[in-house]
Parts: C-alpha cells; sequence; structure tokens
C-alpha cells in the first residue's frame, strides 16, 4: 500500500492571492470625488449660484444626481445635472433660497467602468 502525502496546490493558492490582490486593487481605480465648489466643510459668505463637482474620470450625467439640502433635511431647488467645460466635472444650478446656516450635498454618478459611486459633503453659508 502506498501512502501520498498531502501536498497543498500550490498554483491554485498562488492563483486565488492574485485574484484577491487584484480586486484590492481594481477598486482603488473607480471613479472617486477630487473636489467640488463650495468645498466639503468650508464657509461661504454668500449663497452659491451653483454646486460643482470634478471627479478621477468623467462622470456620466445622464447618470449622476446632485441634491441639495438644509441641516433638516429639507430640499433646495436645484436644477438638472448638467456637463460642464471641464469633462471630469459636472453642475447643478442652485435656484432655490438659501438663507444662512448649515447644508448637505448628496451626489451619486457613475464613471466609464459603470461602476456606481455617492458620497456626502456638508459647507455652511453666511457663518
Amino acid at each position: 500500500m502506498t501512502v501520498r502525502r498531502w501536498a497543498p496546490p500550490v498554483p491554485r493558492i498562488v492563483a486565488m492571492a492574485a485574484l484577491v490582490a487584484g480586486l484590492a486593487g481594481f477598486s482603488f481605480f473607480h471613479n472617486r470625488l477630487v473636489k467640488s465648489t463650495p468645498a466639503d466643510q468650508s464657509a461661504v459668505a454668500t449663497a452659491p449660484k451653483e454646486i460643482r463637482l470634478w471627479f478621477a474620470e468623467a462622470p456620466e450625467p445622464a447618470l449622476s444626481r446632485v441634491a441639495l439640502m438644509t441641516a433638516d433635511s429639507t430640499p433646495v431647488t436645484t436644477g438638472k445635472v448638467r456637463k460642464t467645460d471641464d469633462p471630469l466635472s459636472i453642475a447643478v444650478d442652485v435656484t432655490g433660497a438659501m438663507p444662512a446656516g448649515r447644508y448637505l450635498v448628496r451626489w451619486r454618478t457613475s464613471g466609464a467602468d459603470g461602476h456606481v459611486i455617492q458620497g456626502t459633503f456638508r459647507f455652511s453659508v453666511g457663518k
């Protein structure tokens, strides 16, 4: 009777490790918010006429949403998401009243890879 010793399937282990490392690295390359106007946690003297967002890769305006609201979640009226002169940014015009106070911007978009990303940032007016 021949006794065989178990040996780990090295090629399979190496392949799985490479796949996991590759997937972890891939998530780094998804689109992400680079900057905004107004900036996160900023204080502006007067209400902005537009909210503008810049991303690491070109966002798809048709699949993008930008909502502006007061600190107590009351919506502030904005226009539709539109392209800008910079292919890496989108913007919405602010058409509603913005008295002094804190505001929240909630955004969602998709880049060329189809991966949906979303986030929020805050700023204040007149404080």
